[in-house]
């Protein structure tokens, strides 16, 4: 089940991280396939291109979980060249607290 937390970027931006698990279509890309893994994606809730807003980027939740292990202190930054498309730490730490609950504790 596709699982949406609303979270405010670095810079105070509106933002949305959906939660898409292995084998589901992706709500917002109908074209594309579903993934074998479970995917994280980050939305500009301040457009909407999309009903989550408009697409930042994608992640495989192993990569996210992986990278960030430790306590995450600059956070994620979701496109190099777009200020307000930064994710603090402490969002990013809650952001993964949340991925991690819906992965281990299944409905």
């Amino acid at each position: 089940m596709i699982k949406r937390i609303d979270i405010f970027g670095a810079l105070g931006t509106s933002m949305r991280a959906v939660l898409i698990p292995a084998g589901e279509a992706y709500p917002n890309h109908p074209n594309v396939p579903p993934a074998k893994e479970d995917l994280v994606e980050f939305y500009d809730g301040r457009y909407p291109h999309t009903p989550d807003g408009q697409f930042i980027s994608r992640y495989y939740t192993s990569t996210l979980m992986e990278s960030h292990a430790g306590i995450p202190t600059g956070g994620l930054d979701l496109m190099g060249y777009e200020p307000t498309w930064k994710i603090d730490g402490r969002t990013l730490r809650m952001v993964l607290d949340w991925v991690a609950y819906h992965q281990y504790v299944k409905p």
